[in-house]
């Protein structure tokens, strides 16, 4: 099993974003045609969002507006997250990798004992390639250990320095790999990515309130609020299936199609609520500005007016 997963993931790509040159997918399209909405191109909104299957639809011009706000990771400044090295734009979660010079879907990192990137489509495969791996360790040495003991204490055996060198490393082995193993099972449990744990900087979250594309507020979200983690359940079936049958088995990889994920829903309810009251405060500054100057200007002409009359 281990070397079964150990070949899925060197053989599977970890999945790319689609080139921004390349037109809409015909799943991204609006009847034939392309969507007349200037929204960025990956966005998150519950009413949009297929649990069966894990992926989005997209909004057409048919819409209500009682699906938006819609939410996506963006820049301070609100534009889309862009890599001009790959030329496509970058979908929540995807990350530029320097080694193999490629933009990764839901990248967790890249490893060099797989030759490449663990993202999206290969996740599962080496979770399992590790797990199974660990496990094996540990059987080596459940199994030689008191092997060793009986013949050197019950046959009077010479104890070779081979089954010595194969229980210390079958036990260093074992045990790291197996502790890595739960390491990923922590974070599949969690939702969340190796480099979203190590992660420093804040997310930018930009909130469309319409489908004009230019009425959005960007709202920065700490970097301890994990914004993807769901109920266990929901987050575990994302990375090994929905068969329990085949949670164990390298044969089909997780949910989704890693343009979009769906968002907690209390921390989906926090940023909206957060990019309104960013709205209300800047129009109230703006009113309280404008209204600062207009009676700065009637003082002003008013000092004028006096002015003259002492002339």
């Amino acid at each position: 099993m281990a070397l079964i997963c150990y070949t899925r993931v060197l053989f599977t790509s970890p999945g790319k974003p689609v080139n921004a040159r390349t037109p809409l997918l015909h799943s991204e399209s609006t009847q034939g045609g392309l969507s007349p909405i200037n929204l960025p191109r990956y966005y998150y909104s519950p009413k949009l969002f297929n649990w069966t299957t894990m992926t989005a639809r997209y909004l057409d011009a048919q819409d209500k507006l009682d699906v938006m706000p819609v939410i996506s990771v963006s820049r301070q400044d609100g534009q889309p997250k862009y890599c001009n090295l790959c030329e496509c734009f970058k979908p929540d979660r995807a990350h530029h990798c320097k080694e193999c010079n490629a933009c990764v879907l839901k990248m967790d990192h890249h490893c060099p004992w797989v030759s490449g990137c663990v993202g999206l489509a290969n996740y599962k495969f080496f979770f399992l390639f590790v797990f199974y791996t660990g496990c094996y360790g540990l059987w080596v040495f459940v199994s030689s250990l008191p092997l060793v003991i009986k013949g050197v204490k019950d046959m009077n055996a010479p104890l070779d320095p081979h089954w010595i060198a194969l229980i210390v490393i079958a036990f260093i082995f074992g045990m790291t790999v197996v502790g890595f193993a739960g390491v990923h099972a922590s974070y599949i449990l969690r939702n969340e990515t190796t480099i979203e744990h190590l992660s420093d900087r804040p997310n930018e979250i930009r909130v469309d309130f319409d489908m004009s594309g230019q009425n959005y507020e960007v709202v920065s979200v700490s970097v301890l609020d994990n914004l993807w983690e769901r109920k266990k359940g929901e987050n575990w079936r994302q990375v090994m299936g929905n068969n329990p049958l085949g949670w164990f088995l390298p044969i089909k990889r997780g949910l989704g199609d890693g343009t979009v994920f769906p968002y907690n829903d209390y921390m989906f309810n926090q940023i909206v609520e957060k990019a309104y009251k960013q709205r209300e405060s800047m129009n109230v500054c703006t009113y309280e500005n404008q209204h600062l100057t207009t009676d700065y200007e009637t003082e002003r002409l008013s000092s004028i007016e006096s002015t003259a009359q002492m002339t």
